[in-house]
């Protein structure tokens, strides 16, 4: 007796995705989710973000090995070699370091929120990011997460110039107003970045990596190129974020224009736009 066939079981009919929270709401999840997205619909102009930290490490490489040629091996323990602030060692990473960061993160700030700041602007955005950048590859050789909780309290500085047009003052006074408002929010969005950023290049790198000193050095700057944008990308996502919730809080307390109050000269305005530029279907 032939034994009759199963039934196949009827195919669900796919779900629609949920509507993305609004910024004032948006979780850490939805952030990667709309870092990725806006890095795959705007490729070709988010990938030179990633010269600036390509050449940082490629940088940081040259100067660790000349630092250990004299030796053969890392130096005693203790010992530390003469050497001015742009006398071509370490500190000369740090230095350029702070100068090409901050020309990517004025770049990602700029796609993501599509502000068009004119020269004088700029001018100074760059230079705040750049003495705010400093202190972070110190803050790094700790640990990461001291960098990432002092980025989250002073990392909004530059698009607080960008964007709300602040000036020099005024621009950490709104980085803090940010910082406040969801601290939580700002520095695991950052650590978050930063932890995927890191679990990604290993994988990339492990896939690169076939033999000599060379080929391990070009898989590094690829992985840092093609990776890299991602937290410049996703940091201007987070100022949308805190620029969304000051506003939402400014509003249920009775001071609908407390945020544009930290701009002395009365150009700045807080209400960006709460999505990135022209991201085409929200959660992708």
């Amino acid at each position: 007796m032939a034994k009759k066939g199963r039934a196949k079981p009827t195919p669900r009919p796919k779900q629609p995705l949920p509507p993305p929270l609004p910024p004032e709401r948006r979780t850490v999840g939805q952030l990667v989710a709309e870092t990725i997205s806006f890095y795959r619909h705007h490729f070709f102009q988010v990938l030179p973000l990633g010269l600036s930290f390509a050449a940082v490490t490629q940088l940081t490489a040259v100067f660790g090995k000349r630092h250990e040629e004299p030796y053969g091996h890392p130096p005693p323990k203790g010992f530390h070699e003469p050497s001015s602030l742009l006398g071509g060692g370490i500190e000369l990473v740090v230095v350029l370091g702070a100068l090409l960061l901050t020309v990517s993160y004025i770049a990602g700030i700029v796609l993501v929120t599509g502000v068009k700041p004119d020269g004088r602007t700029v001018l100074l955005g760059y230079s705040v990011g750049v003495l705010v950048y400093l202190p972070v590859p110190v803050l790094a050789q700790l640990l990461v997460l001291p960098a990432v909780l002092y980025l989250a309290a002073f990392g909004w500085t530059v698009p607080a110039i960008l964007v709300d047009r602040t000036g020099f003052r005024d621009a950490f006074r709104r980085s803090l107003t940010l910082a406040r408002v969801d601290y939580v929010h700002a520095a695991g969005g950052l650590a978050t970045l930063v932890i995927l950023f890191i679990v990604v290049r290993l994988m990339l790198l492990f896939l690169l990596r076939t033999g000599g000193e060379a080929t391990e050095r070009g898989a590094v700057a690829l992985a840092d190129l093609v990776l890299s944008p991602v937290l410049f990308v996703g940091s201007a996502i987070v100022y949308l974020d805190l620029a969304a919730r000051v506003r939402v809080k400014a509003v249920s307390s009775g001071h609908a224009q407390v945020p544009d109050a930290d701009d002395a000269d009365g150009k700045g305005s807080a209400d960006v736009p709460g999505q990135p530029r022209a991201n085409p279907g929200g959660q992708s």
